[in-house]
Formats: structure tokens, C-alpha cells, sequence
């Protein structure tokens, strides 16, 4: 067919049609040429002038990956059927690029090469106008266009037939049929549609089949992270399932385990088969159970029934985890780990040593220990210590003050409660201290302070070594170490019917005293650097020492509070010093005020009655001169401040100015001599 290239523009479309003879019902062809006709295409030209070649078409091949290894089995299936009759069959992408070809090899040596009809050409309208690739992938439909419905000349002598290739509602390629026009069959349009909905239905089988092993590897992430055992039966009482953590707490072959009658995998009645008799699941109920050996396995359990669409019982899942577990679900509840070692306590004193010495011995035992000591000598330090230095180190330390609990909660805080024991009470109950501190230590602060009634109780489990929760019946072994610590004398409370001597005995096996901070006072000094260099790194601060007047308040103090005080001194003192050295006026007043009193009575007595060297005989000084003297001291000393030198002589600001009035005292000659000292 010839034309005139004069007559191309200056008809319309549908004129052109009539002049060039072409009939045809297929709107979808009429639609591409007003596209080719308004892109300016050439209707002359003979070869596909876009072609990706090398690390372009790579990529390209690369990003297409799945769609061509799910479509090949399509694409060699369908070719089987045209092959020798020189049909070729074309696989392209969304944009109409070649991405796979299957043809005869006469095709290769009379067009395929010609016309750039190979892997990689851009097949769409605006290099090659309209064909049934490019317009498949525009209009959504499977469409065959034959020999002059082609705009361009190139495709006149054949017909092509492609189907749309769609994943879920996106259109990602195309299959299509190519052959000479006089073999056209309407059949091929039928077999080219088939062979696309087959591809689409790989494709959503291939989603399908990879949503399925997300999901299973989901599950199995989520069944190995969870911290219980995990296990799965069907209602003839055979193991479908069994998690690692499962295998390790039943200590049997996960893998031998499956498929095999639950009671021939534990050596143990199970009690989940009662869940098939009773037809009701529960919820972290606690069960003790027996194995052959006579050793009594105690468990928390779960267990939830899969029914089928018609209610019946098909199956249980049982999740169970072991009373050790549970002591773990809690150990961060309770925030009780044992922190302190033996290198931090500070002292050479040889009280401390000796306490030292004894703590370390008790470490290697597992007899009872009773600390004795003041409020604030570090009784806990001690006991985290000998804990850290044990054999059950990585085991839990629990700590509970005996006196900061009320009497009636004291019993549910040590031995826990089960579910229903009480109104308010947890469901599946709550386990108590020694059960949390089970393998490890319980440090029992202020025994002294524990109730008669309760301390017959601790007597049974110190000797008996079972504790049954409140409410419940099941009687649980215990493993733990006991340290109490008391700042009582136990034996006087003793006499005095406040303590059981029969609990005092069997406590005190090894007992560790902590002497006083004043009968330590040459550790002092030490613990001074210590709790600077602490407070430093805490609030970000650079104090360097401490003056030595400082030093000689603190060394005098009593420090009835111990060492506790004597911390909390320190971390008031580096709040407010404004230097890099902590000075007198920066500790508290109690403890300025204690020098100072000691100072002025032993001041006051020395200048009353003065031994005069050359006469041997007695020189009395008179009061006032004294009392004028020790306010001059005493307001140096304050820094002029009344009310605090007011405080420290004992009388009123109104006495002391009535003093300073009278004896003529002024503040300024005070501060001058304050400056000038």
C-alpha cells in the first residue's frame, strides 16, 4: 500500500481511514492513530529507533526479574503451539520494552533484525506507533490489530496480539503474539488472553505463597522470643508443636517429640489432657507436679482451646514456664540486684577489717548471717557484698525491710498469695520474696522489727525449707540464702519477749558486727575524698579537697547517723561550695555548733583560772571579761551572723545585742578581725 505523505496531514484521522480503504470496528486502533497523528510520528518508518543495551538494560532486566521467571513457563507453553509457523511470542514490560523472546529462526533472518524486534527495544507508540504491546499496556484490554491498522509501514505484513499482565489491580506487562497477517486466527487472541490470566495467576500465587512465609516466619520469631515454653496438641493428645524454650524446660528432643502421644514425651501425668476431659482452658494457674524420680516440678501454666467452625475441641496450646522463670517475669518488678562488692567499701580501720574478714568467710558459706550495726554503718553494703562474693552470685538478691512493711501484709510480701486469696488479689496470684529470691539471697533488713506472729513462720521455712503461698495449697521448695540485719541488740529484745530466742539462734550463726563512724575515725578522712570525688561525678562539679579547719569539725563530730550522714554532709557541702575547696562554712550547722560549744567550755574554763607562771599563784580573770572574749569568738566564728551566734551561746538575738550594746561590740571591728585571722 503506497501514501502519499502530502495527504497525511491535511486530513483528519478518520478521513485518512476512508482514503486508505482501512474498516475496522476497533476503537482502540482508531484511538492510537489520533495519538501518533498529534505526537508527529512518521507513518514511513521501517525500524524501532530505541534499544537499551548493556548495564541500562541490566537493570531493566533485573527489576522485571520476577515477572520473567514466573512468565517464561507461560511464554514456552504457549510458543510450543506456533512454533515453526513462524509466530513469535514477546514477553515486555509496563513501558513496552522487550523483555523476553521465542520465535523461529527464519523470523531472526527476515524482520526480527530489520526492524529492531529484539530484547530491549522500546516498543511503544512513539518509536514505533501504534502495535498491540503499546496499546494493550494504554487502553487495559487484550487487543490483536492486523496490517494497515499499524500506523507505521513497518508492521503492515503482520498481525499482533498481546493481553495485559496485571499484579492485583497494577499493570506490570505484557504478552503477545506475533505473525504474518495471513495467518490471522481469531483463536490467537483467545490463546493470548489465557496465557496472560495464567501468568497473573502465578504471580498472586507467588504473593500468596510469600505473604504465607512471612507469616510463618513471623510466628516462629514471635514463638522463639517469648521467654515460656510453648507446645501444641491435638485432641488425641498428640505433640504437633514444641518450641526450644519448651524442650528446654520439659529437658526432652524437640524434634523426637513431635507427632509423638504427649504422655510418652514427659515422664509425668500431664495435666493439659485434663483440659480435653474438662473442656475449659485457664490462665496462669500454678500446678506442682511429680516426674518418675520423685522430684517435684512446680509450673505456671496456661492453656488455650482451638475449636473448630462447629465449636468441637480440635486442639490446646499450652504455654507453661517453670517457677525459675517466673522468679525472672519478676526480678526487674522488685529492682533487687545485689550491686556492691567487697572493694567498695572504704576503710583500713581494723574494726572494719575484722568485719571485712568475717563477711568474706560468710561469703563462702551457706550458713544464716546476722549483721548487727547502727542506722547507716552499711549493713546492706555488707550483705550485697557477701552475695556478690558467693556461689550464687548469678542468682537473684532480694531485699526487704521488715520494718517499712504494715504487719498485715508482711506474710503476702514473703510468701506471695494465690489467685482468690483475698479480695483485690492478682489473678494467678503473686509470688512472694523467697520464691522471687529462690537459688539466690534474701536480705531481710530489721529483723528486729518483725512481728512475733510472722516470725514463727520464717522459723518453719528456715527449718523446713517450703513455704506455701497464702490460699493455696501447693507446698514449693526453697533454695536461699538468709542474711538478716538488725541495728537492735536481738538477745536484750529477747529478754524482753519483742523476739524469739529459738529465731535468734537460728540466725545468728554467723554473726558480723559494724562498729560505729566515731570508733572508725581514722577512716574518716578516706571516706571524706570518697564521697567528693562521687558527689563530683554526680553533679558535675570539680572540688578538689577540703580545708583542714573543715576536716577537724568533721573528725570531732559524733556522726550518730554514720557513715549515711556523713555522705549526705559531703553531697550538702559540694552543693554549696562556690570554690574548688570545701571550706567550714560549707557543713552543716549541727556539726560547726558541736566544735564550737566543746571549744567555748573548754575556753571559758581555761581563761577562769590561769596559773601565773612567776608567782605561782592563781589569776582569776572576772566573767565579763570572759563573756566579752567568747563573743568576740563566737561572731568571728559565725561570720557575724546573730542568729547563729545567738544559737550557739545559748540566749536570745535580743540578749545578744543587749550584750554587744552594753560591752560596746561592733560588727564591723568583727569582720575586720575575722578578715585579718
Amino acid at each position: 500500500m503506497y501514501i502519499k505523505s502530502s495527504n497525511i496531514n491535511k486530513t483528519t484521522t478518520e478521513e485518512l481511514f476512508e482514503n486508505l480503504g482501512i474498516t475496522t470496528h476497533k476503537d482502540y486502533v482508531l484511538r492510537g492513530w489520533k495519538r501518533c497523528r498529534k505526537l508527529g510520528i512518521s507513518p514511513f518508518q521501517k525500524k524501532c529507533a530505541k534499544k537499551f543495551e548493556g548495564e541500562t538494560l541490566e537493570k531493566i532486566l533485573r527489576r522485571n526479574a520476577k515477572l520473567i521467571s514466573l512468565s517464561k513457563p507461560y511464554i514456552e507453553s504457549l510458543y510450543s503451539y506456533v512454533k515453526g509457523t513462524c509466530f513469535s511470542v514477546v514477553l515486555s514490560d509496563s513501558n513496552a520494552c522487550i523483555l523476553e523472546l521465542m520465535f523461529d529462526d527464519s523470523v531472526i533472518e527476515n524482520t526480527a533484525d530489520k526492524i529492531n524486534f529484539t530484547k530491549g527495544a522500546l516498543w511503544d507508540e512513539i518509536h514505533v506507533g501504534n502495535n498491540s504491546l503499546n496499546t494493550c499496556l494504554r487502553e487495559g484490554i487484550p487487543v490483536q490489530i492486523s496490517g494497515n491498522e499499524h500506523y507505521c509501514i513497518m508492521n503492515h505484513d503482520w498481525t499482533c496480539t498481546s493481553a495485559p499482565i496485571r499484579n492485583g489491580d497494577k499493570i506490570i506487562g505484557a504478552i503477545g503474539v506475533r505473525g504474518y497477517k495471513v495467518d490471522n486466527s481469531p483463536h490467537t487472541l483467545g490463546m493470548v488472553v489465557s496465557t496472560a490470566k495464567a501468568i497473573e495467576t502465578s504471580i498472586e500465587m507467588e504473593h500468596t505463597k510469600i505473604q504465607l512465609i512471612l507469616k510463618s516466619n513471623y510466628e516462629n520469631a514471635l514463638v522463639k522470643c517469648i521467654s515460656s515454653g510453648l507446645m501444641t496438641i491435638d485432641a488425641s493428645g498428640i505433640v504437633k508443636y514444641m518450641n526450644d524454650i519448651g524442650a528446654e524446660i520439659l529437658k526432652v528432643n524437640k524434634e523426637a517429640s513431635i507427632d509423638r502421644p504427649i504422655t510418652n514425651v514427659v515422664d509425668f501425668h500431664p495435666v493439659i489432657l485434663d483440659v480435653f476431659k474438662n473442656n475449659q482452658g485457664y490462665i496462669e494457674r500454678e500446678f506442682v507436679v511429680k516426674n518418675t524420680q520423685g522430684i517435684k516440678l512446680h509450673f505456671v501454666k496456661s492453656a488455650n482451646i482451638i475449636r473448630d467452625e462447629m465449636g468441637n475441641t480440635i486442639g490446646v496450646i499450652d504455654i507453661f514456664r517453670k517457677i525459675d522463670n517466673t522468679n525472672n517475669k519478676y526480678k526487674n518488678i522488685t529492682s533487687m540486684h545485689a550491686k556492691y562488692h567487697f572493694d567498695d567499701i572504704i576503710g583500713k580501720s581494723n574494726t572494719i577489717k575484722k568485719s571485712i574478714k568475717l563477711a568474706k568467710i560468710a561469703s563462702k558459706s551457706s550458713s544464716n548471717v546476722l549483721v548487727q550495726g547502727e542506722s547507716g554503718t552499711g549493713k546492706e553494703l555488707f550483705a550485697e557484698s557477701i552475695h556478690n562474693a558467693s556461689d550464687r552470685k548469678d542468682h537473684p538478691f532480694i531485699s526487704i525491710n521488715c520494718a517499712a512493711i504494715p504487719s498485715e501484709l508482711i506474710e503476702s510480701e514473703l510468701f506471695g498469695y494465690s489467685e482468690g486469696a483475698f479480695t483485690g488479689a492478682l489473678k494467678g496470684g503473686h509470688p512472694g520474696k523467697f520464691e522471687l529470691a529462690n537459688g539466690g539471697t534474701i536480705f531481710l533488713d530489721e529483723i528486729g522489727d518483725m512481728p512475733l506472729y510472722m516470725q514463727a513462720k520464717l522459723l518453719r521455712v528456715l527449718q523446713e525449707k517450703q513455704i506455701t503461698r497464702i490460699g493455696g495449697n501447693s507446698v514449693l521448695d526453697i533454695d536461699t540464702r538468709i542474711i538478716c540485719a538488725t541495728n537492735k541488740e536481738l538477745l536484750a529484745e529477747c529478754h524482753a519477749g519483742n523476739f524469739r530466742k529459738d529465731l535468734y539462734y537460728r540466725l545468728n550463726v554467723l554473726n558480723i558486727y559494724l562498729p560505729p563512724l566515731r570508733k572508725r575515725k581514722e577512716d574518716i578522712k578516706e571516706l571524706l575524698y570518697y564521697f567528693i570525688n562521687k558527689m563530683n561525678a554526680k553533679m558535675n562539679k570539680n572540688i578538689r579537697g577540703i580545708s583542714k579547719e573543715a576536716i577537724e569539725y568533721i573528725i570531732e563530730y559524733e556522726w550518730p547517723g554514720n557513715v549515711r550522714e556523713l555522705e549526705n554532709c559531703i553531697e550538702r557541702a559540694v552543693n554549696l561550695c562556690e570554690s574548688t575547696t570545701i571550706t567550714l562554712k560549707d557543713l552543716a550547722i549541727n556539726i560547726r555548733e558541736k566544735k564550737i560549744m566543746s571549744n567555748l567550755r573548754r575556753n571559758s574554763f581555761n581563761r577562769l583560772i590561769t596559773l601565773n607562771e612567776n608567782t605561782g599563784e592563781d589569776k582569776i580573770e572576772s566573767l565579763e571579761s570572759i563573756e566579752i572574749k567568747e563573743i568576740k569568738r563566737a561572731l568571728q566564728i559565725m561570720d557575724g551572723n546573730i542568729s547563729q551566734t545567738a544559737n550557739i551561746l545559748k540566749i536570745s538575738r535580743n540578749t545578744l545585742y543587749n550584750k554587744m550594746k552594753k560591752y560596746n561590740i561592733q560588727l564591723n571591728d568583727i569582720e575586720k578581725i575575722h578578715k585579718f585571722v
